[in-house]
């Protein structure tokens, strides 16, 4: 069951969230160990969808491109 917020998003059930972003439950319980918002309703975690993928998509790091070497 999803919950409409009144700022727009809307609350999904982790096992929801998990399957938005191809992963399991588990790895969404060790990302709120990391921060990603949660919020517990009747006994059921909820993540914000626009909220929680925001956050996932701040935590991407792209590598230092390797130096090319110098001719000489």
């Amino acid at each position: 069951m999803r919950i409409q917020l009144p700022n727009g998003d809307t609350l999904i059930p982790r096992p929801e969230f998990a399957a938005l972003l191809d992963v399991t439950p588990r790895t969404i319980a060790n990302y709120e160990k990391l921060g990603l918002p949660t919020t517990e309703v009747g006994g059921i975690r909820y993540n914000p969808q626009n909220e929680g993928l925001n956050w996932i998509a701040a935590r991407i790091q792209r590598r230092n491109s390797r130096r090319t070497s110098r001719a000489a």
